[in-house]
């Protein structure tokens, strides 16, 4: 059994840091994960703030307990994927286990009360998952938001920088994460002209990517064609892949067979466009 937590937010309760497409993301990978990897609805949770119940708002203790109930579950899982979409962020270290200085950190929607969620506490809770786990975090000052101990750069179509990020062992061996951009970088939300809806960019690349491979893709090459599609519709941010091991070999298969008429209206429709409208997903 797959089993998806996927959390979007546009915070629509703080005007001053709305943002437009994050939930829009999230829908679009619940659709993809049921459409291409054979989760089923019924085990994909949304955290949305646009959602009336209080137990589907993206808050604070929200986002750990469904982390926690993940890991509870991971024993008798076959797959998880996690997706966060909203607004990142830095703060100073305080207990001088960043290389840079900085933790990262995700922003949930009741962060006014509640607070942040800092990569310290994603990885004490990540590095407990028992399963093949796949992270996607499209937000600012993401590169190593989780703290998994290697994370890798692109650089061309045979080079990727490989970084050690930390001495943490981890168990599991099955551990991907991409990330939108570098942890001194933004990420874009940004209007989609095609599809008159605003999408977050990096989201966008990342399933427009597994699209044109058909679903069927090597998650280095996944990852390449990702940093590729951004950077030919002119954003400047760079994508991270993490892992848990110094040697991720993961390769995305597709379960289900769609029409290649289907995958290519969808590619159409998600693509991004050149000229769009771009704001950064992080609290200013």
């Amino acid at each position: 059994m797959k089993k998806a937590l996927l959390i979007g937010i546009n915070y629509t309760s703080t005007p001053d840091v709305q943002l437009n497409g994050c939930i829009d993301d999230v829908v679009n990978m619940r659709n993809t994960l049921i459409d291409a990897y054979d989760y089923e609805s019924a085990n994909i949770t949304l955290l949305r703030d646009d959602e009336l119940r209080s137990v589907y708002q993206p808050s604070r203790d929200n986002i750990i307990n469904n982390l926690k109930s993940l890991v509870a579950q991971s024993g008798s899982l076959s797959e998880i994927w996690v997706h966060y979409s909203g607004h990142g962020s830095q703060i100073r270290d305080t207990n001088r286990d960043e290389t840079s200085g900085y933790d990262s950190m995700i922003i949930p929607s009741d962060f006014q009360v509640k607070g942040f969620i800092l990569d310290d506490e994603l990885l004490n809770i990540i590095k407990m998952f028992k399963c093949k786990t796949f992270l996607i975090f499209d937000s600012c000052n993401s590169g190593t938001v989780c703290d998994l101990p290697w994370s890798f750069e692109y650089k061309n179509q045979a080079s990727y920088l490989k970084t050690k990020n930390n001495n943490v062992v981890i168990q599991n061996p099955n551990i991907y994460m991409l990330s939108g951009c570098k942890d001194n970088q933004t990420s874009a939300d940004a209007y989609n002209n095609d599809s008159q809806r605003y999408v977050g960019a990096f989201t966008n690349a990342l399933i427009t990517s597994l699209r044109m491979n058909r679903h069927n893709v090597p998650f280095l090459t996944l990852y390449r064609d990702v940093c590729n599609y951004l950077k030919t519709n002119g954003f400047s941010q760079i994508p991270i892949m993490s892992s848990s091991t110094q040697t991720p070999n993961h390769t995305f298969t597709r379960a289900t067979q769609l029409s290649v008429a289907n995958d290519i209206n969808k590619m159409v429709m998600m693509s991004a466009n050149k000229s769009i409208r771009a704001t950064m997903k992080m609290v200013l």
